[in-house]
């Protein structure tokens, strides 16, 4: 071996070592921790399937760092990293609930005229509906094309994924985002930052 050859195996030879090390500190963690760990995550996440998937994130996530420093602080940071992607689970789940809390967001844009007595009223809810037609043009083509078969032209689930070359549940997924997106644009919540929390 040359010794260009040796200065770049030690490099290599270094990064071996370390990831192994991790690996071990990890593997450690696991076998004294793992079962109080998933433990609190179902606690925190009512469900231990989730838990135990959140448990199996962090875990890959410590294998990544390149310094895991002493056990004591590995153990901290692992619980760290699973309570944060937890509170990111239960930040999604909420969101996902949305969908159900107003499904009369959507009404004024299927219906030809306003209803209600007050001009003030009908003005408002007319440019509540623009601005949800507006929500609407931001999703994806195939997204968009969904939703309004669906919901804007009432076309049964099982025949817009014949039309659209989904499967019904896919349907229901583009619905369900469609929907969440719009009421967070509603609220004020920025594009990108309705698309790093909801995600079809």
């Amino acid at each position: 071996m040359t010794g260009a050859d040796e200065q770049q195996a030690a490099p290599c030879d270094e990064i071996a070592a370390r990831f192994e090390s991790t690996a071990t500190a990890v593997s450690q963690l696991f076998r004294e921790h793992n079962r109080m760990l998933v433990g609190y995550l179902t606690t925190r996440l009512r469900s231990e399937q989730e838990a135990k998937d959140v448990a199996q994130e962090a875990y890959v996530r410590l294998l990544q760092l390149q310094n895991p420093g002493a056990p004591s602080l590995l153990r901290a940071y692992l619980f760290k990293t699973a309570t944060n992607i937890a509170i990111d689970r239960l930040r999604h789940r909420r969101i996902q609930h949305q969908a159900d809390v107003q499904p009369e967001l959507f009404e004024n844009l299927t219906t030809t005229g306003m209803e209600a007595d007050d001009p003030a009223r009908q003005l408002i809810e007319r440019e509540q509906a623009d601005r949800l037609l507006g929500y609407l043009q931001e999703l994806p083509i195939k997204c968009q094309h969904v939703f309004n078969l669906h919901r804007l032209e009432g076309v049964p689930q099982r025949e817009v994924a014949l039309r659209v070359g989904v499967s019904e549940r896919m349907v229901r997924r583009y619905v369900t985002y469609a929907m969440v997106y719009c009421r967070l644009r509603l609220d004020g919540i920025t594009v990108d930052q309705v698309r790093r929390y909801v995600s079809l």
